[in-house]
């Protein structure tokens, strides 16, 4: 079996979720199934001048495939006219896994393998005014059209059971992400209090880690921050905007600027930070507070667990069950659900230490290779539909 894998979105400058998934597997996928032959697929122009290996401790069974093609060029071209076809620049393959939702122009929409990460332009268009009907009819048809379909919790496949419901249920995967603990071991304090300087962190803080876009409901964190009764905690606000919205900042900011004086000068806003920067600021934080309105995962969760860290979170979505009972679970919609949450947990280190423990316990059934076995699990029942 010979399968493509869409490794564009690892490649990225600032990888997000999707990013560091597609990463991840490429990573273990190929291990966790020696018997196939994954190729990374990816655009890069610049290589036919200077070639680069990207994936350079890559399993045996993994190779890269790079299209001497302009990125900016390539995808509406694309999209406008079904050509290039991915196959020409890739060679033939039994299938291609689409890491992040769908596949470029192809002549084999039945060997697609969607990786369904979230729905939330379904049950919050209003966050996701990048989606517009052409993708969604593309989104749609490739789902009904795929040998399998890969989402990463059951909440993503109720949700597109009824996006696409003439897709068979029985080619939806639900295979949950992992987290590398190890990457989240605490940073020693020294290096936590070279980063809080760095911020200008004033003291003991809340943090929320993600871009800046409107489905994670950072101007309701901060509205609820406004109302938290500790005058000494911070609120730090660590992710850069996203290409798609950059007006989601100006939604930030003029939240920022309703707080007081004196609450506005304990927010600290980050932007883009680095992975060690990431997790200097996750090992020193009280809580992590992520109260997002849609998720189909929910990285920072499993990462605040693997970094000891304890996480109030939604209780919408798929974040309940991600979280389980090793998180406070909130209404995102109600800032004054998400003050509360943050009072109890700040004033309560009993509580804290006991959400610590069961992040710790919880994330251990969250690994990359148990994501990875089970993906290869339902690629070769794709590939059996597929033929």
């Amino acid at each position: 079996m010979r399968v493509v894998v869409d490794a564009r979105p690892a490649l990225g400058p600032r990888p997000t979720g999707v990013g560091r998934y597609a990463r991840e597997m490429l990573r273990h996928l190929p291990p966790a199934d020696p018997e196939a032959s994954y190729v990374a697929w990816y655009l890069h122009a610049k290589g036919l001048l200077k070639p680069r290996v990207f994936f350079p401790d890559a399993a045996p069974n993994l190779t890269e495939r790079a299209a001497r093609f302009p990125a900016r060029l390539y995808q509406p071209l694309a999209w406008r006219t079904g050509l290039p076809r991915v196959e020409w620049l890739t060679g033939s393959f039994d299938l291609f896994l689409a890491t992040n939702f769908l596949a470029p122009a192809t002549g084999h929409p039945g060997r697609v393998v969607p990786v369904v990460h979230d729905l939330a332009f379904v049950r919050h268009p209003e966050t996701a005014p990048h989606i517009d009907e052409r993708w969604r009819r593309r989104l749609l048809t490739a789902v009904q059209a795929a040998p399998g379909v890969i989402v990463p919790s059951r909440a993503v496949r109720d949700d597109l059971v009824r996006f696409a419901p003439r897709a068979d249920p029985a080619r939806i995967h639900v295979v949950q992400h992992g987290v590398e603990q190890t990457d989240f071991t605490a940073a020693p304090q020294p290096v936590i209090d070279d980063v809080l300087r760095r911020f200008r962190v004033g003291g003991r803080y809340v943090l929320f880690v993600g871009g800046i876009e409107p489905r994670k409901n950072i101007p309701a964190l901060i509205g609820a921050f406004g109302r938290v009764h500790d005058p000494d905690v911070w609120l730090v606000l660590a992710g850069g905007t996203v290409n798609w919205f950059p007006g989601a900042s100006a939604h930030v900011d003029a939240a920022v600027a309703a707080l007081s004086p004196q609450v506005r000068a304990r927010v600290v806003r980050t932007g883009y930070v680095s992975d060690p920067d990431r997790l200097a600021l996750l090992s020193g934080a009280e809580v992590l507070a992520y109260p997002s309105l849609a998720e189909g995962f929910g990285f920072p969760v499993l990462e605040a667990f693997a970094a000891n860290v304890p996480v109030l979170t939604s209780n919408t979505s798929c974040l309940p069950e991600v979280a389980g009972d090793a998180a406070v679970l909130v209404d995102p919609a109600d800032p004054g659900a998400i003050a509360a949450g943050l009072d109890e947990l700040l004033a309560d280190a009993d509580l804290r230490a006991m959400l610590r423990a069961k992040g710790l316990a919880r994330v251990t059934g969250f690994t990359w290779e148990r994501c990875a076995n089970a993906t290869a699990h339902a690629l070769h029942q794709a590939a059996e539909r597929a033929r």
